[in-house]
């Protein structure tokens, strides 16, 4: 380059945009929700944990599974939900009530969450202190 001559301007490219573009392919769509579910399957469990006042190791021993399958399940590093019967499981342990809704997944009723917790989008669950978690 030039002394005098100017660097050229990047353009970039808005994220709202490519992922607009992407999720009109039914495969690419079906693997981010399918991601999009892990998440916050992951975050709610964990969420519900601290509620309790929980470590991983007290409600692994009362689910009857190990610290290293909670921790795997809160991380979400699993390719696929926790099976019905680990969440129920869960469920009991920590009192708590799942419930599966079905609705359209196009329009404009479309939640932007696939899981709540008491009412709330998972993600924004916060602590009893009121901090976010």
């Amino acid at each position: 380059m030039a002394r005098n001559e100017k660097p050229s301007k990047v353009a970039g490219v808005k994220h709202a945009a490519v992922m607009a573009k992407q999720l009109k392919d039914p495969e690419f769509r079906f693997y981010y929700e399918q991601r999009k579910l892990v998440h916050e399957v992951a975050v709610a469990i964990r969420a519900m944990r601290k509620q309790a006042g929980m470590t991983q190791i007290q409600l692994a021993k009362l689910v009857g599974v190990s610290q290293p399958m909670i921790a795997r399940i809160e991380k979400g590093l699993e390719q696929r939900t926790p099976r019905w019967e680990m969440l129920g499981r869960i469920c009991i342990v920590l009192r708590k009530q799942m419930r599966l809704s079905f609705f359209d997944a196009e329009g404009p009723n479309r939640e932007t969450h696939l899981v709540e917790l008491d009412g709330k989008p998972a993600p924004e669950v916060e602590s009893e202190a009121g901090a976010p978690l």
